[in-house]
């Protein structure tokens, strides 16, 4: 009887490993119309953004970049897997620590956004989720932004780790810890946003972009997706860098 017992306890924590250690795994597409700006023509772009979802850890896919934060080491990582190279950041994130010290008052001045987020009671259906929506306005020296975000507690998040780990990487862009603050009034995952952004410093140019979620379901991560790729090399982070591939 006692091995009995034995075998049904081991075949409760096989069965139930998988469950614990999945993650969510978020597919989204984003788009952004083409638009010109200082003479020179911008193609319209679209995009598969794939986000991986832990308990104390996130990783977000996007073009030639990934960042990875992982909240039990207290560490931000950011990959770019053009040139198979990472760099390692410590949390909580200081960004002004990275900027060069010649331009980090004038740049923060420049870059600082001015953030609200109103929650509505309007809600919708996105997609397979009910959704609420929210209403955004940013604000800086360079640009305003007006955007729509549906949101939905449908997704069985742990909702402060989430927002945790999305303020640090909100805090790559200087300036954004007003951000993280309004976001953290979002109930639940966004899967559906609009957005226009004016830029009057650079003749009144206009972009319109929308992001969807397509997909959300709980999977095992694949092995190493949180750490640094194997074989790539760890360089020191460098801001102007980051900010040049995302042109």
């Amino acid at each position: 009887m006692s091995s009995r017992r034995s075998l049904v306890a081991l075949l409760v924590v096989l069965l139930t490993a998988g469950v614990v250690s999945a993650d969510f795994k978020v597919v989204k597409m984003t788009h952004r119309d083409g638009f010109s700006i200082m003479g020179q023509d911008q193609p319209a772009n679209d995009q598969e953004e794939v986000t991986w979802i832990g308990a104390d850890r996130m990783r977000s896919n996007q073009g030639d970049t990934s960042a990875i934060v992982r909240l039990d080491t207290k560490k931000l990582i950011i990959v770019n897997h053009a040139d198979q190279t990472y760099n390692v950041i410590d949390l909580p994130l200081d960004i002004s620590k990275f900027l060069p010290p010649q331009m980090a008052d004038q740049m923060l001045a420049m870059m600082t956004l001015d953030v609200t987020v109103t929650p509505t009671d309007e809600l919708q259906t996105i997609g397979d989720w009910q959704a609420r929506r929210y209403d955004m306005k940013m604000t800086s020296q360079m640009m305003t932004v007006d955007a729509t975000l549906w949101a939905t507690t449908a997704v069985d998040l742990d909702q402060e780790s989430y927002r945790r780990m999305v303020a640090e990487i909100l805090r790559l862009q200087p300036g954004a810890d007003n951000m993280a603050e309004e976001m953290a009034k979002i109930e639940g995952l966004v899967v559906a946003q609009e957005s226009i952004m004016s830029m009057t410093t650079v003749g009144d140019t206009t972009v319109a972009s929308s992001e969807k979620v397509t997909s959300v379901e709980k999977v095992d991560p694949p092995a190493g997706n949180y750490d640094p790729p194997e074989g790539y090399t760890e360089k020191p982070f460098d801001f102007m860098k980051m900010m040049q591939r995302q042109q």
